[in-house]
């Protein structure tokens, strides 16, 4: 490749392929001044030796850069001007901070910043605004995890109280997206839940939202589980729960779902919800912020986010996870196919040199889940991930990796949960993340224009046999 040509792709960000001799450089959306001084400073790296300031002041045209390069490049070299400069001039350097990856290798990339969350995968860590996972656990609420996500800060003692009673007040649903949800209660939880989203839109548009006036991201919060919980009872024939406004969110779930809520089984899911909230730009993460980034509103954001998150390769998998675990002939059975999505995990986790160490989340959970007291099928789920972990890797070197998602499903099942209630429940606990997210989207980011390098033919012809009208 030319090196201008390599050039303009990287001062541009723009693939190579789509750099021709005819380009204007001042026709490019991202020329500007400091691009004219970038591209100048490049060349004179390359070259060796310093160019005229107005330099790139007389030149319009790729072509004519290519051939201002080339003689020069010649006249240095006491050579007659090459036609491809390539051939005796390697590429020019890029910024060591924005190394270029190779062309099939897949690769992280870096869409902007953000002070949501740091999640540093490589050494283990993940923290909400600057609080280490570990820092939050058993010392605060899923509640004050909600408002430091979405607010910025923790809560202090007022704050908190009426954030908890917008909650409270926020369960209800309106009772044209109550109606739907029965008269659809047969279909798949994660169906429901999107198109329950998306009615909550229809039903603010059409003012009979009765809980209007509180803010939309708190209703949201406020909302999923009571979607997943009425589906789950209208399907089993229960008699359709209420929420209760003095119980904390976590109650509230158990409560709405039928289940024992004492404190043990009450801590256990507000620890689920507090360790799943939010873990950086991921799949469902990106995609709200994508949407968020072309002005949509807040409900298609978190429909966008909802369709992205129960995808298999996403939120999706963990109760296949339980599934295999439970209905296996032995323990090693189910963990021989486990182990295997382990292993082809940790090989893709090499290749982009991240996930050295165990996710944060997992221990805690991990720990949790054996001291909850449950039934012989739930110790059999236990056995069969602690197989998986076992066998996986050795005893020494890299950590067993299991995602937090298969330890969340081990407590919700053995807290009595149906198996198809495990996305919903991650859900509830991600919803805050995203709307986070939006938020910084909007506030700081602006629109995300992913960009695909084109790898099909160029420059095909019609047959000469082909003409206007043919079929």
């Amino acid at each position: 490749m030319h090196p201008v040509i390599s050039t303009l792709s990287r001062v541009f960000d723009m693939p190579s392929e789509f750099i021709g001799d005819e380009m204007q450089l001042r026709a490019v959306a991202s020329w500007d001044d400091l691009s004219a001084v970038e591209l100048q400073v490049h060349l004179e790296h390359e070259l060796g030796t310093t160019l005229d300031d107005h330099l790139i002041e007389r030149i319009d045209s790729v072509g004519q850069l290519r051939e201002f390069y080339d003689e020069r490049l010649a006249e240095l070299h006491s050579l007659k001007a090459p036609r491809d400069a390539s051939a005796i001039a390697p590429p020019l350097p890029g910024p060591a901070d924005r190394p270029a990856p190779a062309p099939e290798t897949p690769s992280e990339m870096v869409i902007g910043e953000t002070g949501i969350s740091e999640v540093d995968p490589a050494r283990g860590r993940l923290a909400y605004r600057g609080y280490p996972v570990q820092e939050l656990i058993g010392r605060v609420t899923f509640e004050e995890v909600v408002h430091l996500l979405i607010r910025g800060w923790l809560p202090d003692r007022d704050e908190l109280t009426a954030f908890r009673a917008r909650l409270a007040a926020a369960r209800e649903l309106p009772s044209m997206v109550a109606t739907n949800l029965v008269l659809n209660s047969g279909c798949s939880t994660s169906s429901v839940l999107r198109t329950a989203v998306s009615a909550l839109a229809v039903a603010a548009e059409a003012d009979a939202d009765p809980a209007a006036h509180i803010d939309l991201g708190e209703r949201l919060v406020a909302r999923i589980p009571t979607i997943f919980a009425i589906q789950q009872a209208a399907r089993t024939g229960r008699r359709l729960p209420r929420p209760e406004p003095e119980l904390s969110h976590a109650e509230n779930i158990l409560h709405m779902l039928g289940l024992p809520r004492d404190p043990e089984r009450v801590k256990l899911v507000d620890l689920c919800l507090i360790l799943q909230a939010e873990h950086g730009c991921n799949a469902s993460a990106f995609a709200a912020r994508v949407a968020a980034g072309t002005g949509a509103d807040t409900f298609a954001t978190m429909t966008v986010a909802l369709a992205t998150f129960t995808g298999p390769l996403h939120g999706g998998a963990a109760h296949q996870v339980i599934e295999l675990a439970r209905e296996g002939d032995s323990p090693s059975t189910a963990a021989a196919y486990l182990r295997g999505r382990v292993d082809q995990a940790r090989e893709e986790r090499a290749r982009h040199g991240s996930y050295a160490e165990e996710d944060p989340r997992v221990r805690p959970l991990r720990e949790a889940a054996r001291r909850l007291r449950g039934n012989p099928d739930g110790e059999r789920v236990l056995e069969v991930l602690d197989a998986v972990r076992t066998a996986a890797h050795p005893s020494k070197g890299p950590r067993p990796y299991l995602t937090v998602d298969c330890y969340a499903a081990a407590i919700y099942h053995m807290l009595g949960m149906p198996s198809d209630l495990f996305v919903p429940m991650f859900a509830a606990a991600r919803v805050p993340g995203w709307l986070a997210h939006v938020e910084e989207q909007r506030a700081q980011q602006g629109r995300i224009h992913p960009r695909l390098r084109y790898r099909g033919p160029r420059n095909l012809r019609l047959p000469k046999a082909l003409g206007p009208g043919h079929n």
